[in-house]
C-alpha cells in the first residue's frame, strides 16, 4: 500500500508548523504591549488623568504599535468623546 499525502494533511501540517507559532508570537507581543502600554494608560485615564501621575511610554511603543497595526492585531479606532 502506498500512502498519499492529502490536502487535509498538508493544511494540518501548515497549521501546525507555520500558523500556530505565528499566533503564539503575535499573542505574546500583543500581551506585552497591553501590559506595558495599554493597561497603564487605561488606568491613568480611569483615574481622571492626573498630570503628576501620567505614565511614561517606553521608547519602543511606536515601533511595536506599528508592527501590531501592520499585522492586523491592533485596529486604529477613532474614539469619540461622550457628550
Amino acid at each position: 500500500m502506498s500512502s498519499h499525502f492529502t490536502f487535509s494533511q498538508a493544511t494540518t501540517a501548515w497549521h501546525r508548523f507555520a500558523t500556530l507559532p505565528w499566533c503564539r508570537w503575535q499573542c505574546r507581543v500583543s500581551g506585552f504591549y497591553y501590559r506595558h502600554v495599554t493597561a497603564p494608560v487605561s488606568f491613568w485615564v480611569a483615574c481622571g488623568q492626573p498630570v503628576g501621575f501620567r505614565p511614561q511610554l517606553p521608547w519602543w511603543q511606536p515601533f511595536v504599535f506599528s508592527y501590531l497595526s501592520l499585522t492586523g492585531w491592533v485596529l486604529r479606532h477613532r474614539h469619540e468623546r461622550p457628550v
